[in-house]
C-alpha cells in the first residue's frame, strides 16, 4: 500500500469516527497544524500509521481494505477455542459483538444484558482462549480483516445449521418487507452448477469485502446488520437423497 493510500484511508477512519485533527493531535501529544501537515504531506512514517490506528483502536491491516479488496481469510480455532465458545453461547455472543459487528463494551452490555462485572470476566476469557487481545484496557480482535472459520470445524457446522434455520425463519416470517426469499428449482449440466455456485460464492465474498470498507468509512449510525444465507443442493426438491 502506497503511502498516499495510507494517509487517504488514515482521514476516511478518523471522519467515520467523528475525530477531529485536534483530538489526533492531543493523544499524538502534536499540535493541530502538525497533524494537518503530517496527513496531507506527500510521505508519513509507519511509526506514525502505527500510532494513529492505536488512536483511531483500527490495526494497521484494516487499512488496506479502504483502497484493496482483501481476501477472506480462513480461520482454524483450535479444539478448546471451539467448545468453548459453543458451551457458553454468552461468551460465543461477546466475542461475534466485538469481532463481527464492531460494538464497544458498554454497547454489549445493554445488547446482551450483562453487568460491568459479567461483561469484564468474559472479556478476560476470551483474552486466556487468545480469542481477542486486551491492550490499555482496550479489548480487539486477534484476526484482522474480514475472515471465516473452517468449514470443517465443529463450530462452523453447528452454527451454520443453527443460523441457516434461524436467518430461513425469519425470512419466511414475513416480519420485515426487506427480506428476501427465493427458491428455484432447474436443470442444469454439471458444469454449469459448478459454475453456478463460484457465482454465489463470490457474490458473498464480495458484499462481505465492501462491508469492511463501509464499517471503517461510515458511522455505526449509518450502518445495520444484515444476514445472508445462501443454500444449493444437487437435487430436486421432489427428489430423494
Amino acid at each position: 500500500m502506497e503511502h498516499s493510500q495510507y494517509l487517504s484511508a488514515i482521514k476516511k477512519a478518523l471522519k467515520a469516527r467523528g475525530v477531529t485533527y485536534l483530538d489526533l493531535a492531543e493523544q499524538l501529544k502534536m499540535t493541530e497544524s502538525g497533524v494537518k501537515k503530517m496527513l496531507n504531506a506527500k510521505d508519513i512514517s509507519f511509526r506514525r500509521v502505527l500510532q494513529i490506528c492505536d488512536c483511531l483502536g483500527i490495526l494497521p491491516g484494516q487499512l488496506f481494505s479502504l483502497s484493496e479488496r482483501t481476501s477472506i481469510s480462513e480461520v482454524v480455532l483450535t479444539t478448546q477455542q471451539e467448545e468453548a465458545l459453543l458451551k457458553n453461547r454468552s461468551l460465543l455472543a461477546v466475542y461475534w459483538r466485538i469481532v463481527i459487528e464492531k460494538y464497544e463494551p458498554h454497547e454489549i452490555e445493554s445488547l446482551q444484558h450483562l453487568t460491568k462485572a459479567e461483561l469484564k470476566k468474559i472479556l478476560d476469557r476470551l483474552v486466556s482462549l487468545n480469542l481477542l487481545i486486551a491492550r490499555k484496557g482496550v479489548y480487539r480482535a486477534k484476526h484482522v480483516g474480514k475472515f471465516k472459520w473452517s468449514d470443517k470445524s465443529k463450530l462452523a457446522s453447528t452454527l451454520n445449521k443453527e443460523w441457516s434455520e434461524l436467518t430461513l425463519h425469519r425470512a419466511l416470517s414475513g416480519k420485515c418487507d426487506s427480506s428476501l426469499h427465493r427458491l428455484v428449482s432447474m436443470k442444469v449440466s454439471q458444469e454449469s452448477y459448478q459454475n453456478l455456485l463460484k457465482k454465489l460464492s463470490k457474490v458473498l465474498d464480495e458484499a462481505v469485502q465492501d462491508s469492511e470498507s463501509e464499517e471503517l468509512t461510515l458511522s455505526k449510525q449509518e450502518l445495520k446488520s444484515f444476514t445472508a444465507l445462501i443454500a444449493v443442493t444437487p437435487q430436486g426438491v421432489f427428489d430423494t437423497i
